[in-house]
């Protein structure tokens, strides 16, 4: 499985049926670098980038809810 960091997003396109995000990292210089591209087809588009900010949505509400249960010396889980 190839990883791919994202620090950010440097283009987008849609060419032949296949959304194509181009991702960045910020490199030594403090600027965007290339790190990798997302290729997704069309018709999966719109549910795997709702899957995704779902996902970070969820991920959110659990670190605020962890940050307060932390405090109190009790932390969630962390699911794999």
């Amino acid at each position: 499985m190839t990883q791919i960091l994202v620090d950010g997003v440097t283009y987008v396109s849609f060419i032949n049926g296949i959304l194509r995000i181009e991702c960045g990292s910020v490199g030594r210089d403090g600027k965007l670098t290339p790190s990798g591209t997302l290729l997704i087809p069309g018709a999966k588009a719109g549910p795997v980038l709702q899957s995704i900010a779902d996902a970070a949505k969820e991920l959110g509400k659990r670190q605020r809810e962890g940050a307060g249960k932390a405090a109190e010396g009790q932390v969630p889980p962390v699911e794999h």
